[in-house]
């Protein structure tokens, strides 16, 4: 069978990369940012990830904050030049986006839009909420920016729990919008059009308004939805990533799968940040994880850029760089 055939045989199915620096991570500890932190994920993170998805085939899409431009615009101008999509994570990567007023998202929003464009060569049509943390309001934001897409939603029922965790094993809080809200487990698996009012359902109205926004659910556990992206794999294990993408596969989900740049990262050495355990792990001892999931992934989906593969889902059979959106 011929590579575009075995292609033609594939899910489609996208890699999202939310390129969140050290910075985001002590300060979801509460803790003070270090003077002269280094940026180890552009540094070092996000090359490793550009050299990986070049060596599996796979266009991504980069989620990144508007902070660390223009300091990191020849990074960002690299992801693009290799195919990859820049999408917009907030500015500031805020703790609680959804307790923000309307005027306050959209300051975070149209601030990191403007500072990625400038940097990557063109606008972005994709945006993701730090933490999951999602209110409705932000659809229309959106939507009245021109974008294609919200990527907030995180389909689990688990969300309380989720929000415990941190207490249970480090003592630490988190806020009480993250990883959304338990009703958002009734979202669909793949990219849908969002009711305006109850986003985890389909719209259902007329075409236009806020329901032209698509959401792009990140992936979780297909009927069990216990979320899978690779830093829970990191921390739980193979199996995790094996059920998850092996129940995908036997319901021909499509996949919306996310990683962290952080996630291959070298040793951290810092006290600080010993709750993340996948700071605390070599990349040689992470590595035969991440390639087992691209491989894995690769083989299974046409992995392409997140607006691409809504295309696909939008318009079947019709290749996505000549698809209308």
């Amino acid at each position: 069978m011929s590579h575009a055939a075995a292609q033609q045989r594939q899910l489609p199915g996208a890699i999202q990369v939310d390129v969140d620096e050290l910075w985001v991570y002590y300060e979801s500890l509460f803790s003070p940012v270090p003077a002269h932190t280094p940026d180890l994920v552009y540094q070092q993170g996000i090359p490793r990830l550009l050299d990986l998805f070049d060596e599996y085939d796979i266009q991504a899409t980069f989620f990144v904050c508007g902070r660390d431009l223009p300091a990191q615009s020849r990074v960002v101008a690299e992801m693009a030049r290799r195919g990859h999509e820049i999408a917009n994570h907030t500015y500031s990567h805020p703790m609680g986006f959804a307790r923000l007023s309307p005027s306050q998202k959209r300051d975070e929003i149209s601030r990191s839009h403007e500072l990625i464009a400038a940097a990557a060569g063109q606008a972005s049509v994709g945006f993701k909420s730090p933490g999951y943390s999602f209110h409705p309001d932000q659809l229309e934001i959106l939507a009245g920016l021109g974008y294609l897409y919200d990527s907030s939603i995180l389909p689990t029922a688990l969300a309380p729990i989720l929000r415990q965790m941190p207490r249970w094993l480090n003592g630490k809080e988190v806020d009480p919008t993250h990883f959304g809200r338990a009703r958002h487990g009734l979202a669909p698996l793949r990219p849908y059009r969002p009711d305006p009012v109850r986003p985890e359902r389909r719209w259902r109205g007329a075409a236009g308004g806020d329901a032209g926004l698509w959401e792009a659910p990140v992936t979780t556990v297909p009927l069990l939805r216990i979320p899978m992206h690779s830093t829970f794999v990191l921390s739980a294990g193979r199996w995790l990533f094996d059920l998850g993408s092996g129940l995908a596969r036997l319901r021909s989900t499509p996949v919306n799968y996310l990683l962290h740049g952080a996630d291959v990262l070298d040793i951290v050495h810092d006290p600080a940040l010993k709750s993340y355990r996948f700071l605390q792990r070599p990349w040689a001892d992470k590595e035969p994880v991440y390639r087992h999931m691209l491989a894995q992934l690769s083989g299974r989906y046409r992995l392409r850029r997140t607006s691409d593969f809504i295309a696909e889902l939008q318009f079947p059979g019709r290749p996505a760089a000549s698809a209308s959106l």
